[in-house]
């Protein structure tokens, strides 16, 4: 067995001081002609500044009180790009039998909550001794991603993020020689910003993640499924390809895209890049079909969420349509604010919050009905789908209940202000159950993205717990949960220690709310 085979595998040990930290990185064979197998690896100076000690509840709170919050991204991470090109080259080689592991490891752990790669079309060219750049720069980020839900392999993550980022760099330098590399460029800025956000380093990740948009975009991923004209029924890029599994990767990198776009602006009310109303690319085929090969379409965005009869779907769709319903609510909210400013007090809010009043309820009913109890899933996606379907109530209750918004734009009666406070209460509790049900799961069974939910939570909890004692109770138990999820940074911290670095950018001033101290 593969956890067998890990367990059996040598541990790194670490030399007398003054020498270099050994790693299962072992020089041996030259690299392939053509590749540049080249690193800077220096374990002198850590990539994330070190904490000496795990957060607790006590320390949070202290934290909150003295107002130290960083705002998102204020972690000095623009270093990181000035970092990687200061380093000294130096060659780095992996094992045949440590690649084997760590790609058998990736569609173990990894591939589940991000699935945008084809297992036996990655292990088909992956054993080739010459790769293209964009290929090897893949494959490198593939196994950065991989040693931070491994413990086996941690002291690994660091050289082969920059050796990932230096290699991305240097081809993007390149990119007019590259042909055929678009699709594997697309998928590495994903995992890379991926695996930046997992290490907190947000605004890294969020620049990363633009890089991946502006490339599905340029590369026109959103209309993969457009008719080439008015009277044909053929498609742009799915007839310039014979390969299907080909142009199904290229709709999974650019959905993988959009749905870190709705999640990163879901967390400090940014804009959204990719607009779901120019899409024109089917939704990704259950991974199942997709890993098989069978030639099956997926629907539309925009079918599958106004169907009149809502059927079971693939998680990723379920987590997409949820990330597409936040994503209208925090469009109407940046609108409300624009047209507060012009002066202009319509709206169409009454008909938009029926509509995804409506498809909320559809999504949610199919998640209770269709999917296993959330005790029972052990599909990461499944299980982010139940947490983001909570905080999506929430986020959807919480411009409702905000009273500014609601005396302008439709002054609705009292009662409805409770019935959402009320909804958005039981989503929080809701949520609460759900991460009892996470620290019972090894850490690489919990989406990496994670965080980003639970602290939308914890913020809504924090804005109202002066309002009701309730939300200061479901505050003290996610807390609680909290410090027992384990943080993929590191793995002898909590989510406590995340609280600090992955805030959501105005927390700062709610948490230093006096009805928390």
């Amino acid at each position: 067995m593969l956890e067998g085979r890990l367990n059996t595998h040598p541990q790194p040990q670490e030399h007398q001081s003054g020498a270099e930290r050994s790693s299962d990185i072992d020089i041996v064979q030259p690299a392939p002609a053509g590749i540049s197998d080249a690193t800077a690896i220096d374990y002198t100076q850590s990539w994330i500044p070190p904490v000496t000690a795990s957060v607790t509840e006590a320390d949070m709170l202290q934290v909150m009180s003295q107002n130290c919050v960083p705002e998102l991204g204020s972690v000095s991470d623009w270093s990181l790009a000035s970092t990687l090109h200061s380093r000294s080259d130096a060659p780095l080689h992996i094992k045949d039998d440590v690649r084997v592991e760590l790609d058998q490891l990736y569609f173990d752990r990894v591939h589940p909550s991000i699935p945008i790669l084809h297992q036996r079309r990655y292990l088909l060219w992956s054993k080739a001794r010459s790769k293209t750049p964009a290929r090897t720069c893949l494959q490198y980020v593939m196994w950065s991603l991989v040693t931070l839900l491994s413990a086996q392999f941690r002291d690994l993550t660091e050289p082969l993020y920059r050796k990932a980022k230096r290699m991305l760099d240097s081809h993007a330098l390149e990119e007019e020689e590259q042909c055929g590399s678009e699709t594997e460029l697309a998928q590495t800025w994903v995992l890379i910003a991926m695996c930046e956000s997992m290490r907190t380093h947000h605004r890294q990740a969020w620049m990363s993640a633009g890089q991946a948009f502006r490339l599905v975009q340029a590369m026109r991923f959103h209309e993969i499924d457009r008719p080439r004209n008015s009277n044909s029924h053929e498609v742009l890029l799915s007839h310039e390809s014979s390969d299907f599994i080909e142009t199904e990767e290229k709709r999974r990198v650019f959905w993988m895209a959009y749905f870190l776009d709705h999640l990163f602006s879901m967390r400090s009310d940014w804009p959204i890049t990719l607009n779901e109303h120019v899409i024109c690319t089917r939704l990704p085929i259950p991974d199942r079909e997709f890993q098989s090969g069978q030639h099956v379409l997926g629907d539309f965005l925009s079918e599958a969420m106004t169907e009149s009869t809502p059927k079971l779907r693939s998680p990723f769709t379920e987590c997409l349509i949820l990330a597409t319903l936040c994503g209208r609510s925090l469009l109407r909210s940046q609108q409300y604010n624009v047209s507060k400013a012009y002066g202009d007090m319509t709206s169409d809010w009454p008909d938009q919050h029926w509509w995804l009043d409506n498809i909320l309820t559809a999504r949610l009913e199919v998640l209770s009905q269709c999917y296993p109890p959330p005790d029972e899933i052990s599909d990461p996606l499944l299980l982010f789908a139940n947490v983001l379907a909570q905080t999506t109530i929430i986020y959807y209750c919480k411009d409702m209940m905000a009273p500014e918004p609601m005396s302008a734009v439709h002054s609705p009666e009292n009662a409805k202000v409770m019935e959402c406070q009320h909804r958005a209460l039981a989503a929080t509790a809701a949520i609460v159950r759900l991460t009892k049900v996470l620290c019972e799961l090894h850490f690489s069974k919990i989406h990496p993205l994670m965080p980003i939910p639970l602290l939308v939570c914890a913020e809504f909890l924090y804005d109202h717990c002066s309002s009701d004692e309730a939300f200061r109770l479901h505050i003290a138990e996610l807390m609680h949960t909290f410090g027992q999820l384990k943080n993929v940074n590191n793995h002898e911290q909590s989510y406590l220690d995340l609280i600090p670095r992955s805030c959501l950018s105005k927390t700062a001033n709610l948490l230093n709310s006096p009805a928390v101290s």
